[in-house]
């Protein structure tokens, strides 16, 4: 069994993906925040529904590997969706970013990777017991 494909794991790796690409458009906000006409933008959420359902269906009706030479499908990986966020007035100049806003999202961010990377790193440390190799 490879471990990073125990669906968990596979789960934890889209949402850590979802959050990188995240921290990219929030950043690119806080370098346009004096651009004219710049609209801030953010990612869609995730829907923790679907992103469940692909997992399961690669779980119950995947191909299980039993040979080292035989190929592994993985599922393509959806580019994330960016939108306008629309929350905030704009400046004068038409600008739509609000760097205190950006930067409480980027806090977020930041957090919620945290916390997947730790769930991740104990996820795989719990794996390593259960197979009785401790690191």
């Amino acid at each position: 069994m490879n471990l990073p494909d125990v669906p968990l794991l596979s789960m934890l790796k889209d949402r850590m993906r979802w959050l990188e690409a995240r921290q990219q458009v929030l950043s690119q906000n806080v370098a346009n925040a004096d651009t004219p006409n710049y609209s801030a933008r953010d990612l869609k959420p995730l829907d923790f529904e679907s992103l469940l359902g692909k997992t399961k269906s690669l779980a119950q009706g995947g191909l299980t590997l039993t040979d080292p030479r035989h190929i592994a499908i993985t599922p393509a990986s959806s580019d994330f969706q960016a939108q306008e966020t629309g929350d905030f007035e704009s400046n004068p100049n038409g600008n739509s970013v609000s760097l205190e806003q950006e930067m409480i999202k980027i806090s977020d961010t930041q957090a919620q990777f945290q916390a997947a990377t730790n769930l991740y790193a104990k996820t795989m440390q719990l794996m390593r017991t259960a197979l009785g190799k401790s690191s």
